[in-house]
């Protein structure tokens, strides 16, 4: 079965608010069986809820709106829907009950404005509110339902879940199996090519899709129908069959951070490991310490952003820095094994380069060397970035990561 989920508000459109509330829905149907066919947000328009409506009507078995149902005059959307259904406003006296209770047990007294919340459809189901006021309706039309909630986050998750139990008490949702698999050091495009024959020979129920991030690339295969164990048996298969073909590409901890992996793997090498960063200004240190447990691994960084930091801390001999320049491979593996020895770690890494896209003394924008030091070599690499500072800085720190995974 098929939905549409319509988000309703002006501040949406302007980029005055985020809408989450569609990515939370979105899964939260997803993973009951229920097909996403679009997302939509709109204005505060009844011509534009009405026309946006009836359009879903005619593709979906299921939409779900949020929004406009606040106490103020722009908030229309119990008022469009009466005009779509040809209904009118009922005063609830459950729902004015709660409203007033809602507001004494907070010390204040409810006014004419927010009385008009206790105003619903005369054909719809109302569904309760117990994180607001505005309530939820549920209409039954010509075999489909439509549901209408608050735009307020925690209010409308809170009305999912009735929602949620109500659809599958009512229809005969299919199973949905999605399973992930974790990809790194490769280009989708690269990736792609790698597995072209065994995508092509995928059975045909099997949805494919490529899901790129700055960690990672991920492959989800999905798959929908009555039997679950069937379905996760076929996907088990089929990426069973992936595996191999993947070959360096895949992932040797399934999961999705760097940091992550790296925790997982040094974990089960009971190793240790320190940084030594100078662009990445202690990026990766943060990375390596979000990690519950970090401190059985990561021992200390040292952020060496100036030269004399370097030369004095890290004991970098000025001869080097003057031959290779401080932006250089050279430099970096020194920098690695220096860290290596003072924090007496298993592995160590280090960066030194241009964070932002500006050229100086000979070096282009964006250019940073990195070294891993692990506990019989050294290995560097130089890669250039023309992002944002902020965004080389986060996938420099990612690139260091994952080309640590690689040598483990």
């Amino acid at each position: 079965m098929k939905a549409d989920i319509i988000t309703i508000g002006d501040e949406i459109l302007i980029g005055q608010t985020l809408d989450t509330n569609s990515a939370w829905i979105g899964n939260e149907l997803e993973s009951n069986g229920i097909h996403v066919n679009q997302i939509t947000s709109i204005s505060d328009s009844s011509d534009h809820i009405i026309s946006c409506l009836s359009n879903s009507l005619e593709n979906v078995d299921f939409v779900f709106i949020t929004g406009g149902l606040g106490p103020t005059k722009d908030d229309i959307t119990k008022k469009t829907l009466c005009d779509f259904f040809e209904d009118e406003l009922v005063l609830n006296k459950e729902v004015l009950a709660k409203i007033t209770h809602y507001f004494a047990e907070r010390g204040r007294t409810v006014n004419d404005y927010t009385k008009l919340q206790a105003l619903v459809p005369s054909r719809c189901q109302v569904i309760t509110n117990h994180k607001g006021t505005a309530p939820g309706m549920w209409f039954d039309y010509n075999g489909k339902v439509i549901v209408s909630m608050p735009g307020v986050p925690h209010e409308m998750k809170n009305m999912m879940l009735f929602v949620i139990n109500e659809l599958k008490r009512k229809y005969n949702l299919l199973e949905i199996v999605h399973k992930t698999v974790y990809t790194r050091g490769v280009i989708e495009s690269v990736l792609a090519e790698t597995i072209a024959e065994w995508e092509e020979a995928l059975p045909k129920e099997i949805k494919l899709a490529y899901l790129p991030s700055i960690s990672c690339l991920m492959l989800r295969l999905s798959v929908r129908g009555t039997d679950k164990l069937f379905l996760e048996n076929i996907i088990d298969k089929n990426i069973q069959s992936l595996k191999p073909l993947l070959g360096k590409y895949y992932s040797p901890v399934q999961k999705r951070l760097s940091e992550e992996v790296v925790a997982e793997l040094l974990f089960q090498k009971k190793a240790t490991i320190s940084t030594a960063e100078s662009c990445t200004g202690g990026n990766i240190a943060k990375m390596l310490t979000s990690i519950s447990g970090s401190s059985s691994y990561f021992l200390g960084s040292l952020v060496a952003y100036s030269t004399q930091v370097k030369e004095e801390m890290l004991n970098i001999s000025p001869e080097l820095i003057s031959t290779f320049g401080v932006v250089s491979e050279e430099v970096v593996c020194e920098m690695a094994l220096s860290s290596k020895k003072i924090f007496n770690s298993d592995y160590a890494v280090a960066t030194s380069g241009l964070a932002s896209n500006e050229d100086l003394d000979g070096v282009k924008g964006g250019t940073i060397c990195f070294a891993v030091a692990t506990p019989n070599e050294v290995f560097s690499q130089t890669v250039v970035f023309n992002t944002s500072r902020q965004e080389n800085i986060q996938r420099a720190s990612n690139k260091v990561l994952n080309y640590l995974i690689s040598l483990f």
